[in-house]
């Protein structure tokens, strides 16, 4: 579903451009026939992704031959005589070239990208996959594991035609939406290679080869931690030849017992760890997520699950309340604690806030975590709602970096390594990577008030193409009312800070072999941590934030990368209550 997805979406991007490309090519009649044939084809390509989810794959077919002739014209027309004379034309021509790559594009995605899915669309819909008495069809998800991999390497190819336009040195009319385009085709292009993947190891994953143990974790973004929240349920889930069972549940404090009731010794930490994140991440399990390295993080929670529950833990699943909220569009309502409605619109507040106002005793507001999380799990499992909607949602999850995986073997863990869901924080190569991850500072739920955002821009390329890059984040305190009056649960004891406020600790991970140069509040110069911290190689810059309820601080930090490291930038930031803007892209300054 990722691929058709985006696959349609990339063609409607294509299409806008496309259109608004003719406008400034010589050739009027023959644009209009283009035009007129790509926007067909982009009426059709809804229709076809329409088609596919439901299962009609008679209709399928049918609109997939319609689509494919009408790119087929675009790229005939557009591919030869005029045109490819109009493209050797000094500053006409690289425009006149813009069109026709996405029009070749767009063809050849309709010719050999889309037909492996429609053709196992004949047999397998959305509906097959959707569980059955708590089990999945694991031979249908291996059935169309190749059709996707297909797809995905077509979307590959042309993900780098697409990527190589230079957008900056076209007409006006041209600039944004080939940028835009762009933008497009690469979300496409690693959510169809991220389904790829995951497609290779979900049967084995659902335990196709024999009993699997995954832990199920979940986030609460109130109590914000570099990966998400705190993670305050953990459940244990037995696959067997599809069939999903809940096996074993845990608040966050008895992980860090073992299955005698004992304390648990603390993980071994690396100094780079001990350094950057401090001790308590390997003494307490809701403190492990300091660390925004999933892979790491999940490690030591399976760990963790390992010695408490006392069976093997194959893999690590988590996922945070937002994500939770994006399940239950799909899932429709559970209900919880006595007859409660849990649902997609009340979801964030009663999960965030709600439970920790009607619960002073942290048991009950775990009970209810637990209550939320396993029947939202049974509903899914039982095949409640719309499927179609639901793996939309997880789709969604994945790209904010709500929904991270891991597994032990790290033969499977390779294979998801390049993916969202992996939540890795590694870089190699000339491609920048900047990391602003976030943690509550005064043991409080106050985050549930905290909204953020963030603007990176590179604003100068160096002699020895270096980048200099300014990343400005906005941190507002939402609450309002008398903190008094709410309970100390929800605003902290007073003892860090002042109740109401948000006291955040930050961590920006720099570019491997780069580092932070400047940082100020509200404009104002302030001075930097220690520049010898790093982690896996990338320079760590801490601090603490305060923001006073009602309050709007302006945080920017300059960030120089290192020599040669002239690539677009990629940023990354923990997801909170609002839509994550997570692997944003960043245009070079040496471009």
């Amino acid at each position: 579903m990722v691929n058709r997805k985006s696959a349609a979406i990339w063609l409607g991007a294509g299409f806008g451009l496309a259109v608004v490309g003719f406008a400034v090519v010589p050739l009027a009649l023959e644009a209009r026939t283009v035009a007129s044939s790509l926007l067909r084809a982009q009426d059709r390509a809804v229709a076809l992704q329409d088609q596919m989810a439901s299962g009609d794959a008679e209709a399928a077919s049918a609109t997939l031959r319609r689509l494919q002739a009408d790119t087929s014209e675009a790229h005939r027309i557009s591919s030869g005589g005029l045109w490819d004379t109009a493209a050797k034309v000094p500053w006409l021509g690289r425009n006149v070239e813009a069109v026709q790559v996405t029009s070749a594009s767009i063809d050849d995605i309709a010719a050999r990208g889309l037909p492996p899915l429609v053709e196992a669309g004949s047999t397998l819909s959305v509906a097959s996959f959707k569980p059955k008495d708590g089990q999945v069809d694991v031979a249908a998800l291996a059935a169309l594991a190749p059709a996707v991999t297909s797809a995905s390497e077509v979307l590959a190819t042309n993900a780098e035609s697409i990527g190589a336009i230079d957008a900056e040195g076209l007409l006006g009319p041209l600039v944004r939406p080939v940028l835009d385009l762009q933008r497009q085709v690469e979300d496409a292009d690693r959510a169809a290679d991220a389904a790829g993947r995951v497609m290779r190891l979900a049967p084995g994953a659902l335990g196709a080869g024999g009993e699997q143990h995954h832990l199920l974790v979940f986030q609460t973004n109130a109590e914000i931690r570099s990966t998400g929240g705190l993670a305050g349920v953990f459940v244990l889930l037995s696959t067997n030849d599809g069939k999903i069972t809940l096996s074993d549940q845990a608040a966050s404090g008895e992980l860090n017992l073992a299955a005698d009731g004992t304390r648990q010794p603390d993980a071994k930490l690396t100094d780079d760890e001990r350094a950057a994140f401090g001790t308590i991440m390997g003494h307490d399990v809701r403190s492990t997520n300091i660390s925004p390295d999933f892979p790491r993080v999940a490690r030591l929670w399976a760990d963790r699950a390992e010695a408490a529950f006392g069976k093997d833990v194959d893999g690590v699943i988590s996922l945070d309340a937002v994500a939770m909220s994006y399940v239950l569009r799909g899932v429709g309502p559970v209900k919880v604690d006595g007859g409660e409605r849990l649902t997609a619109d009340n979801a964030i507040q009663r999960l965030l806030h709600g439970v920790y106002v009607d619960h002073d005793d942290p048991a009950d507001q775990d009970d209810y975590f637990e209550a939320a999380t396993g029947r939202t799990f049974e509903a899914v499992m039982n095949g409640r709602g719309d499927w179609t909607r639901i793996v939309s949602a997880l789709s969604d999850a994945a790209s904010e970096r709500r929904l991270q995986v891991w597994f032990r073997d790290p033969g499977h863990e390779e294979v998801i390594a390049e993916t969202a869901v992996a939540g890795r924080v590694e870089q190699g190569g000339t491609t920048p990577h900047i990391g602003l991850y976030i943690t509550d500072a005064a043991q409080s739920k106050m985050q549930y008030f905290l909204r953020y955002d963030t603007r990176a821009k590179a604003t100068t390329c160096s002699v020895d193409r270096g980048q200099v890059v300014s990343v400005t984040t906005s941190f507002r305190n939402q609450f309002s009312g008398d903190p008094e009056q709410m309970p100390w649960y929800v605003t902290g004891r007073g003892t860090r800070t002042a109740k109401g406020n948000q006291l955040l600790t930050y961590r920006l991970l720099a570019p491997e072999g780069g580092k932070v140069v400047g940082f100020t509040i509200d404009g104002t110069e302030q001075p930097l941590a220690s520049s010898e911290v790093s982690y896996r190689g990338r320079p760590v810059q801490y601090g603490t934030l305060k923001v006073a309820p009602g309050d709007e601080i302006s945080v920017t930090w300059r960030v120089e990368t290192a020599p040669g490291a002239d690539g677009d930038l990629r940023y990354f930031e923990t997801p909170g209550i609002d839509t994550s803007g997570n692997d944003v892209r960043v245009p070079s300054a040496c471009r």
